[in-house]
């Protein structure tokens, strides 16, 4: 017959004594663990419900400055983004319509409601007053709480702010461009299209690189002008030597009219890129036109390769300090792929190329389109 311990069959028993006392305790705490982690889901995601209502809030407003086309904007982004099965109300009490702004390139933006008779501003804030001030939680606890008063109302803050941004075209005016897309340039024979006896200082032939530049930036120009964003463009061109053609402004047409000055007397010359971007920045820096919290871009577009003046590398520390990112269009298989990408690449930008017409004119839209609004809270 088995000998029983006796001492053994009392430790068993007070363990599984303990296990009773002990188990609601430990379901306890795991259900507040629990909820504790749905809670931080939950305003998480009502984080990002918030930004994405806020965005879309902000492109209608700058669109149409309609506020309760805003509204209902935010509240169809809201309604595509349940949290938790459950709809972020938002109401007009929400949204406040204001401006952001920033004093220099090193600073925030600071978000200002609208003053009385101010109109139209650059940036909506949304904040989730609807759910924090709900009478009762929007979103309940997976688990009874056992009499603790956990609240699931988060209040959350949002700006979507159109930046303003200051845009240089640098334009390579070079001879070349006086050359169709797909013609090989020869300094001793003129462009196909060139009428006969056609020398430079005349208008550049009908069908010439040069034209079209001319229609791809009235195409971005106008991409621009439907934007939402507020940009001012201004223009440098360059060959062997560069000039500040347009100055920033808010009347794009003023830049398709240097352009045209620039197609009756069509000079030529050779291609100084780092002369152009020198001009361009000046344009982008000069405090008579430029706007100190502006974001500061430059367009960079060239058929060729430098072949004299300034080097182009030489100006890329000026325009990292100077905060522009740098665009860069390269268009025709002779032009220096390679360099430009290696340049817009150091200034945080994108090269672009193009071998025909309509590849350039995608190019400038393709750029537009990168031109940013800012989640700036």
């Amino acid at each position: 017959m088995p000998h029983l311990n006796k001492n053994s069959d009392k430790r068993r028993g007070a363990v599984i004594v303990l296990l009773v006392i002990m188990l609601p305790v430990l379901l306890i705490l795991a259900a507040y663990v629990i909820n504790v982690a749905y809670v931080e889901a939950v305003t998480a995601d009502s984080q990002v419900v918030t930004d994405a209502a806020v965005c879309a809030a902000g492109r209608v407003y700058i669109q149409t400055g309609d506020k309760d086309a805003a509204l209902a904007a935010a509240r169809d982004a809201a309604a595509r983004n349940p949290v938790a099965g459950q709809v972020v109300p938002i109401n007009m009490d929400d949204l406040e319509f204001g401006i952001s702004v920033r004093e220099s390139l090193e600073e925030g933006y600071v978000f200002e409601p609208l003053a009385e008779g101010e109109e139209l501003g650059n940036a909506v804030r949304l904040t989730t007053l609807s759910l924090a001030n709900s009478p009762q939680p929007v979103f309940s606890p997976l688990f009874p709480t056992m009499g603790t008063n956990l609240q699931i109302r988060p209040q959350r803050v949002a700006v979507s702010t159109q930046s303003t941004m200051d845009v240089a075209l640098v334009i390579d005016r070079s001879g070349s461009m006086a050359y169709a897309s797909d013609e090989t340039p020869d300094p001793y024979v003129n462009p196909a299209s060139a009428p006969p006896g056609w020398t430079y200082g005349e208008p550049v032939p009908p069908n010439s690189r040069w034209l079209d530049l001319v229609a791809s930036v009235n195409s971005f120009n106008g991409f621009l002008d439907d934007s939402p964003q507020y940009e001012k463009l201004c223009l440098a061109t360059y060959s062997d030597n560069a000039s500040r053609d347009c100055e920033l402004t808010h009347t794009y047409s003023a830049i398709s009219d240097q352009l045209d000055a620039v197609s009756y007397q069509f000079n030529g010359g050779g291609t100084s890129i780092g002369l152009g971007l020198q001009h361009g920045l000046a344009a982008l820096t000069d405090e008579t036109h430029a706007r100190k919290f502006a974001v500061r871009v430059i367009v960079l577009m060239s058929d060729g390769h430098h072949n004299t003046g300034k080097s182009p590398e030489s100006m890329t520390y000026s325009l990292q300090q100077a905060g522009v990112t740098l665009f860069t269009i390269t268009f025709s298989d002779e032009a220096d792929q390679h360099r430009m990408s290696n340049l817009a690449n150091k200034c945080g930008g994108e090269n672009f190329h193009a071998t025909d017409a309509n590849q350039l004119q995608n190019a400038f839209q393709q750029i537009a389109k990168k031109l940013p609004s800012l989640m700036t809270q």
